[in-house]
Order: C-alpha cells, then structure tokens, then sequence
C-alpha cells in the first residue's frame, strides 16, 4: 500500500519513514509505564509527517471521554466522545484529514481560544486494538511548509497506528493488573488493620459472660463492637455500631468513631454524655449522606442493664425463666445527623441467672435468602435466640451465625454481621 502511494523518487523516504516506525515499534515494546509510552508516540508522529504539535487522546469507555495524557504545547485536554475532530473519530473509527480546519462544522475550537494556538490543518487517526475496539485517537495538527497532510502521511501513520494500539492496549493491561495487586495489598493491611481494632476477647467478670463476633461482606466494613470497662472495672459496656454502607470509605469512618468515643471514656462515663459528645464529634466530620448508628449498653454487678441507641437496635433482651422478650426501643438520632441531638438513657430491670441480651447490626436480621431474596428477619432471630438461650452465650451466638448462614446459602450478602451475645451468669 505505502509502496503504491508515493513515487519511486521518494523510496528513500519511504525506506527511512519504515526503518524509523521499526525504531518506534521496538521502543514501544520495551515501555511498560503509559507515560512514556505516549510520549514516544508523540513524539515519532510529529517527526515522521512534519507536523507541528500532536495529541494523542485515550478512550474512557466508561465514562464516555476521551483525555489526553500527553499534548504537545497543551495542558491536558478532556472532552466527551463525539465532540470535535477527536470525539468524532473515536466514534466512527474513520480518519479524517482536513485542510482548513476553523472552517469545518466539527472543528471545536475552544482549546485554540483557551490556548491563543491557530488550528489550520489537522491529521485524525483512530487506534484500534488487535480485538477491533478503539483505544485512542492520534490527532497531529499544522502540517510544517505545506497546506495539509498527504495520502502519505495518512498511510505511513497507519502503519505506526496499529503498532501503537497494540502497546498502548497491552500497557493499560499491564498497569490494570499492578493496581488491582496494589489494590489488593492495601485491603489486606487495612482488613488486619481493621481486625486489630476488634477486642482480642472479651472481658472476664463474676457476674457476666459475653462472646461476640463480627464478619465483613467485603475485605473491610463499617461495623464496630467493643467491650468497655468502667467505674474500677466493675461494670462493662458492650458498644455495637454500624457506618452507613461499607468498604474501605465505611472502615475509616468506623475508625475514626471508635477513636473519639474511646477519647470520651477519659473525661466521662455518663452514658447520655457520651452518645451527646460523640455526636458532635461525627455531625462535624460526616459528609452529609453519612450517618452511623450504635448502641451502647451498660451491665451492671446486680444484672441491671441501662442503655442508649442512637438510630440503633436496642438490646434483645430475653428471659430465660418467663421465654419472652423484653419489648425495648432506641433513643435517639442515628449519629451525625444533628448537633445538639438528645440521647435518653432507658433503664432494663436486673437480669436473672440464665438471661441473655444480644447486641447486634441489622446485617444479621436483613440478611436475604438465596434464592427468594426474602429478609431472614427479627422473627427468625428471635425464635432462635429463644430456642438455645438455656444453652448460654456461646451457644446463641453460634446458632444465629449458622441459621443466618444457611438462609443465605451461597449468596453474597450485602452487609457485614456484628453480633455480641451477653448471658447473666448468677
């Protein structure tokens, strides 16, 4: 083809323009980082035709826009695809060679305004990988002491094309596969992060034996459960909290929530004062669509309870003697949402031996069945806290996790699973 398009006085242009596109394929094999990569193109296009400056623009299929991480003289350029020279060609996988672009109804020439730069001529190439998608578009502008690009420019770019979209595609591969192992990495120290948070076990006193448990559906998770000594050890707040959503963003936030209530423990133990005062902390931190949700509830050396929800499940309280459940209700705005939002602190009258109260998410309840999609749901939860309560903590704990886990089957839940199980041991 390139033969056929110049005269035979011009076959030693022909032989150098080949010899230098051979160069530029080999540079391009050895470059690995897309930086450099563009910049070898770049660079080779503007020499090979003669041009004055090139850009070479990358597709984002995904977000429908074509960007340019290398253009010659500019600084970067990012415009939907279908607008301009660019956009149009990235959409029909046509070259286009203009002579007098200001005067052509595509021409988008609000870049030349921006930049004071005079568009006359202009060279607009697709890259079309080796499984037929485009990649890029090469657009090389102002051919140097002639009115436009040639049939010769137009192949001898071509050739250098289909090379360049084979790197520029195996590059991108390449870089994809370092993020994801980076990305993967970095979810592992923030998951060992994040379990390191938990409570290594759970406190041992005279009266009370607690276990919980906590799962994320993702490497990292927004729930957070905590068991809290207070008044010389003698009373332990189990704290359960749940960030909206969850991943890494839900994981920080439940960090930084756990750091400033841990704070409060220092200068108060009033339970409305604590919820009150970590509000504040989170209304000021949280973005607008955030919230979080918790509970904390106090047990006391005589099996007395005394709680605060903010937005939350309040304990599930069962007793063993009577097998009913107390019928408790949360006291207050999810956290984050007001200010000066008020938190009232609700009394639960002594548990007896054999007793127990739950604390968990409602990841644990909204869990959905496998194949249905139905909610397991606070009726399921309950009958089976029921059913094993005369078995102590351990044994409630892990027949919620398996009847949840069975229900489930093998679909990927949509949020993590905290639960703490406390039973009234005296």
């Amino acid at each position: 083809m390139l033969e056929g398009a110049v005269s035979e006085s011009n076959n030693d242009k022909l032989s150098q323009d080949l010899r230098t596109i051979l160069q530029v394929s080999r540079a391009m094999t050895l470059e690995h980082d897309l930086d450099r990569l563009l910049d070898v193109i770049v660079e080779a296009v503007t020499d090979l035709v003669g041009s004055d400056r090139t850009s070479l623009f990358i597709v984002d299929a995904e977000a429908k826009e074509l960007w340019t991480q290398t253009a010659q003289g500019s600084e970067r350029i990012r415009l939907p695809i279908g607008s301009g020279i660019a956009g149009t060609v990235a959409i029909t996988g046509e070259t286009i060679n203009i002579e007098d672009a200001p005067n052509d109804s595509r021409f988008n020439s609000d870049n030349d305004k921006r930049s004071g730069y005079s568009t006359k001529s202009i060279l607009c190439m697709p890259l079309v990988s080796h499984n037929d998608l485009i990649v890029g578009v090469l657009q090389t502008l102002n051919k140097k002491h002639e009115p436009c690009f040639s049939s010769y420019d137009e192949d001898i770019l071509s050739a250098l094309c289909s090379q360049a979209a084979v790197a520029i595609d195996r590059t991108q591969l390449i870089a994809a596969d370092v993020e994801r192992q980076t990305l993967a990495h970095d979810m592992d120290v923030a998951r060992n992060i994040q379990q390191g948070l938990l409570p290594e076990s759970a406190p041992e006193m005279p009266h009370w034996r607690f276990v919980g448990f906590q799962e994320c559906c993702d490497q990292t998770g927004g729930d957070y459960y905590d068991f809290v000594l207070v008044n010389e050890n003698k009373e332990c707040d189990v704290v359960i909290g749940d960030v909206s959503g969850h991943g890494i963003g839900a994981a920080l936030m439940m960090s930084t929530a756990r750091a400033a209530l841990l704070g409060q423990y220092e200068h108060r133990k009033n339970l409305q004062a604590l919820m009150e005062s970590l509000n504040h902390i989170l209304e000021r931190d949280m973005a607008d669509d955030a919230f979080m949700t918790m509970c904390i509830t106090r047990a006391y050396e005589d099996g007395s309870l005394r709680y605060v929800a903010a937005g939350h499940e309040a304990p599930l309280v069962y007793r063993l003697k009577e097998q009913a459940f107390d019928e408790l209700d949360s006291t207050g705005l999810l956290l984050g949402a007001i200010d000066d939002a008020d938190y009232e602190v609700e009394t639960v009258t002594a548990l007896q031996q054999g007793d127990i109260f739950v604390s968990l998410t409602d990841g644990i309840f909204e869990a959905h069945h496998h194949e249905t999609g139905e909610e397991w749901g606070l009726d399921r939860m309950r009958a089976c806290i029921a059913e094993h309560a005369a078995e102590g903590a351990q044994a409630v704990l892990d027949a919620l996790l398996s009847s949840v886990r069975e229900f489930v089957g093998g679909k990927q839940r949509s949020d993590d699973m905290t639960i703490v199980v406390a039973e009234r041991l005296t």
